[in-house]
């Protein structure tokens, strides 16, 4: 809708007292009446301007409007009649280009440029939009850390050896994509996670009552599948660290930042204090993440025997739509010849991520496969959340895989339209090569969020299989129940 068409309905368009206007109807300036700047019809297009425009104070400076005049139309009373409408002055003029920044106080910013924007008198109206080169540089203390993120050299490594987050926060920091991590429990009393959980919409905590008639009681941050209770709490580490690298909340002060500055973390727990769990537990978990709803799943864990089960659950997860991110391992192991599960699975909803340090090379405990290992990420000495509100460092392809969920999910707040294998396709063809990971991956490349964003959606990649765990994290009875 223009403003000419608005103002076409009226058979009487009249002018405001407080505006000269000349003789000639060439030299006149159409002010809308009160009555005319009030009705639906043009409120809705001071709305529409406003959803485009963002937010006054913070995208555009409040009460001002930049103007360049038509200097074969406008004269000097039409001139006056604008300002005078506006209840504006000319704060500054450019020396030779004709553009000047006024200030007005007469209307909003979105109201003048709805009234003015097609008077022949004016070339153009604008905002004056805020730029800043930092406002993708979150504040938390410990940022400088994250080298996964952003490296600068602050560990010796190699500049630029990282994802460029900071180049994908210029376009998306991330809103409420469900991530569920499949581990050892979420301290979701983190101040640095507490914001960021996943809650139940149909659960009353407390009441004892199965209120969404899903078969658990109370599971208000996701369930305890180790010890079949609804409290998903970390009693282990490694799943609190696992979800600070995806989502950590960003810019607000405290401690790190996750890739994804404000994703949901779902509590999936299955891994005990020990850090091992059965795989029916895990088969329960998934179970759970997709009647639930997650758009994806962490799962920074590996076991090396085959299980139907297993995969029945991840196959339906990707029946639902749903991506299921995994770590390839953590034993210098080709998984192309042993394959580490969940993530060798050959189903196409799969991504399996190996381990990358500060100078590009692969880790040398990071499991690879030309065929069986998707893409590599940041999993050396990285900085994360730990329980009690504390950070801590931990190493592994389990921590290289939440670099991927976090991408994956800031791929989907970005366009969430995408399918889940066109969001693996885009971040598995937009990754940087590194000569570390070509024949043994089948990328050949790590992970790069800013791509991933900005990438076209390729063709479809070949399915492949995937696979993780860390080194951190016992390993004992993950033997014991796949022999």
């Amino acid at each position: 809708m223009s403003v000419n068409d608005l103002f076409d309905k009226s058979d009487n368009i009249e002018l405001n007292d407080s505006v000269d206007i000349e003789d000639e109807s060439t030299d006149q300036v159409a002010v809308a009446p009160k009555r005319e700047m009030e009705s639906p019809e043009f409120q809705a297009l001071v709305q529409e301007l406003s959803s485009t425009m963002g937010v006054e104070g913070i995208t555009y400076a409040p009460n001002e409007v930049i103007v360049k005049l038509n200097p074969s139309i406008a004269s000097t009373n039409q001139i006056n009649a604008l300002q005078t409408s506006l209840d504006a002055k000319v704060k500054e003029s450019t020396q030779t280009m004709g553009i000047q920044l006024w200030e007005i106080q007469g209307m909003s910013v979105a109201e003048a440029i709805a009234l003015y924007g097609d008077d022949p008198a004016i070339e153009y109206i604008e905002p004056n939009y805020i730029g800043s080169i930092n406002t993708t540089t979150p504040n938390d203390p410990e940022y400088n850390r994250l080298w996964g993120l952003n490296n600068t050299g602050q560990t010796g490594g190699t500049p630029d050896a990282d994802i460029d987050a900071p180049e994908a926060w210029d376009i998306e920091t991330g809103n409420n994509v469900v991530v569920g991590v499949i581990d050892t429990g979420v301290d979701y009393n983190h101040p640095d996670l507490n914001d960021n959980m996943w809650t139940n919409p149909g659960e009353i905590a407390g009441n004892g009552i199965d209120d969404d008639n899903n078969g658990y009681v109370d599971d208000v941050y996701g369930w305890d599948f180790a010890n079949d209770d609804n409290d998903p709490f970390d009693d282990n580490s490694h799943g609190t660290h696992v979800a600070g690298t995806i989502a950590a909340e960003g810019n607000n002060g405290i401690g790190v930042t996750g890739v994804s500055w404000s994703a949901d973390i779902m509590a999936l727990k299955f891994l005990g204090s020990s850090g091992s769990g059965s795989y029916f537990d895990a088969i329960q978990a998934i179970e759970y993440a997709t009647m639930m709803g997650a758009d994806l799943t962490n799962n920074s864990w590996r076991g090396y025997s085959f299980s139907q089960g297993l995969r029945d659950a991840i196959a339906m997860a990707g029946n639902a739509g749903q991506l299921f991110v995994a770590a390839s391992g953590n034993e210098n192991n080709n998984n192309d010849t042993r394959p580490a599960y969940p993530a060798s699975y050959n189903l196409d909803n799969i991504i399996s991520v190996a381990s990358t340090d500060d100078d590009d090379r692969r880790s040398g405990f990071s499991n690879f496969g030309s065929t069986s290992v998707d893409l590599g990420a940041p999993g050396s000495s990285v900085y994360s959340t730990i329980p009690g509100g504390g950070y801590g460092f931990k190493s592994g392809t389990s921590m290289a895989t939440p670099h991927v969920a976090g991408v994956a999910s800031l791929v989907w707040s970005d366009d969430p339209t995408l399918t889940a294998q066109q969001v693996k396709d885009r971040i598995l063809a937009t990754v940087d090569p590194i000569s570390d990971l070509q024949g043994i991956t089948v990328s050949g490349g790590r992970l790069n969020a800013y791509s991933a964003l900005t990438g076209s959606t390729p063709p479809p990649v070949v399915p492949v299989i995937f696979d993780d765990f860390d080194p951190d994290v016992d390993n004992s009875q993950w033997s014991n129940i796949t022999k």
